[in-house]
């Protein structure tokens, strides 16, 4: 029996320029894997920036709409605070009767503190949201929070104390049965007895300044007001501008 021997393949050995192709092949494949991953990447991102972005336009739009109506009730509230200077000279003259104060005792009972919308900075805080938006956005919005902060904290403090003082100042000086009378809840609506006890001038002196620098926080409190509505209203026309939203 005849055995044939196949011929034996030669393998040539690589060049160190096929190599070098080879190596540079994988290297572009490589590399080009990682630029279309950053690319989707960066697009993902920027889609997820621009929602944040009509996110918090949404509540600036909210906030404003709530700063307005506040601000129509502090106006109002220090237009009828202001009758308090002739209603001084009239009790001064007549400490036994004193009806004027009915306007102001309503008036100067309660206040309203505002509600900020603040849903879209909370997640753009905790989430890392920030990281998504370029450096112009991010401080516009970092800027608004750091003035929704500071209002705030005017509310907690110098507002909300005067208020208490108001309040406690007229405890002492009400007459019951006059203040059963000023609230619509007890039933009665005779404000013809008096609101003050008579003959205490120095407490009815120490209501007034109250009532003054009452009058003045609200006076502050409506400067603040304008001003960080203006402020919101500033960052809305940017963003609509920037981004083209509705």
């Amino acid at each position: 029996m005849e055995v044939h021997h196949h011929p034996q393949l030669e393998h040539k050995p690589k060049s160190w320029k096929e190599y070098l192709l080879e190596g540079l092949m994988i290297f572009l494949a490589v590399t080009m894997g990682f630029f279309a991953e950053t690319i989707r990447e960066g697009i993902s991102d920027s889609a997820k920036g621009g929602e944040y972005i009509k996110s918090f336009v949404h509540d600036l739009r909210a906030d404003t709409a709530a700063l307005s109506k506040l601000l129509a009730f502090d106006e109002k509230k220090v237009s009828r605070l202001n009758g308090q200077f002739a209603c001084f000279d009239s009790i001064s003259n007549n400490p036994g009767s004193a009806p004027c104060l009915v306007m102001l005792v309503k008036n100067s009972t309660f206040n309203i503190r505002m509600d900020f919308s603040d849903g879209t900075l909370q997640q753009l805080k905790n989430a890392g949201g920030f990281r998504l938006l370029n450096v112009e956005d991010k401080d516009s919005i970092i800027a608004y929070d750091v003035a929704e902060r500071h209002f705030g904290d005017f509310e907690f403090t110098v507002f909300q104390q005067q208020q208490d003082n108001i309040r406690n100042t007229y405890e002492d000086v009400g007459n019951y049965k006059a203040n059963v009378m000023l609230f619509p809840d007890s039933g009665k609506s005779d404000v013809s007895i008096p609101v003050l006890f008579s003959g205490n001038k120095a407490l009815l002196n120490r209501y007034f300044n109250n009532l003054f620098t009452y009058r003045r926080v609200f006076i502050g409190h409506i400067t603040q007001i304008r001003k960080i509505k203006k402020q919101a209203t500033g960052i809305i026309k940017y963003f609509e501008a920037k981004y083209d939203l509705e």
